[in-house]
């Protein structure tokens, strides 16, 4: 039970557009600041998934972020950001801060699943 909720939860949490959310603030106000959220939040999920030996949520989640974000951008983007994001379109930059997070959060799996196999080994 207490590893469904978890599940659940996680799931949850990446449903969250964070890249959407980053890239609104940005062009809205001008701030970086969920930016620096949106690594957060990317980071812990992907450290607890992996800590709890559930991997496969990091795949799931990313691909649920990701269609979370682009159905943010699609209803809520607004015509400020065709011409703040150059030289990307917004729909690029959705995509390449996507392939960003998902590669930083396979090496923090990958870091902590190598430190458990090592301490296993002892």
């Amino acid at each position: 039970m207490k590893k469904t909720f978890l599940r659940i939860l996680l799931i949850l949490g990446y449903c969250i557009p964070f890249v959407f959310l980053a890239m609104n603030e940005d062009a809205t106000f001008g701030t970086l600041w969920f930016y620096l959220i949106m690594a957060v939040g990317f980071s812990y999920l992907s450290y607890v998934s992996a800590k709890s030996k559930n991997t496969w949520i990091i795949v799931i989640g990313n691909i649920l972020s990701f269609v979370s974000t682009c159905l943010f951008a699609w209803y809520f983007q607004t015509e400020k950001w065709e011409y703040y994001f150059k030289p990307f379109l917004p729909n690029q930059l959705i995509i390449f801060e996507t392939v960003i997070a998902v590669v930083v959060q396979i090496i923090i799996a990958k870091t902590i699943a190598k430190k458990y196999k090592e301490g296993e080994k002892k």
